[in-house]
């Protein structure tokens, strides 16, 4: 999707930030001066080990059934430099609109816990599932630098979509170099059976 503020072709973040040549820069959950990152993990979920998903900055997943895992997957960044909160946000959703059979049901721009955010969710096909998908990109400036957030949600369209609502529900950021305040969130578009 191309916007007045955004690049001139419906790029992905990455693509944008190598194209700009930005360096992202995979933070982990004990770096010291980035930001906290927490969501909600519901019951009968668990933490995956991270040595098994490198650069993430953690997973979260259910036991499998059919060969599918729900899964809920954080990523933190830090950019090598600043760069335009609403330009590179205007290319969070390329990378879903990618997806195979991809069919959007929302999106969002604005703010999220306070920070510059975008979100997107939709349903796409991977033979013989349908799964529908939250992403959401939110940028936090911090002293020690410019993070990017990405909380991917990922579970089978035939399930209830509480997991995944309170997945979402749940995610907050903490800046270790600003007093904190709580500012609620909003919940997604659950998947409807």
């Amino acid at each position: 999707m191309t916007s007045a503020t955004g690049p001139q072709e419906s790029l992905t973040i990455a693509e944008y930030l190598d194209a700009a040549d930005v360096v992202a820069e995979p933070v982990e959950p004990d770096t010291d001066g980035a930001p906290v990152v927490s969501i909600g993990v519901p019951d009968g979920w668990q933490r995956m080990a991270a040595e098994s998903f490198p650069g993430a900055y953690g997973v979260w997943a259910k036991a499998p059934e059919d060969g599918w895992a729900d899964n809920a997957v954080v990523l933190v960044v830090r950019l090598s430099r600043p760069m335009d909160p609403e330009t590179l946000l205007a290319c969070g959703f390329t990378d879903a609109r990618r997806l195979p059979v991809w069919e959007e049901l929302d999106t969002h721009t604005g703010r999220f816990g306070g920070y510059p955010s975008a979100a997107i969710t939709g349903t796409y096909a991977i033979s013989p599932l349908t799964l529908w998908a939250y992403n959401r990109y939110t940028i936090i400036e911090s002293d020690t630098g410019q993070y990017l957030v990405q909380l991917t949600v990922t579970i089978r369209a035939d399930h209830e979509g509480t997991d995944a609502a309170a997945v979402v529900a749940g995610l907050s950021f903490t800046d270790p170099s600003v007093p904190q305040i709580s500012i609620p969130n909003t919940n997604p578009t659950p998947p409807q059976p």
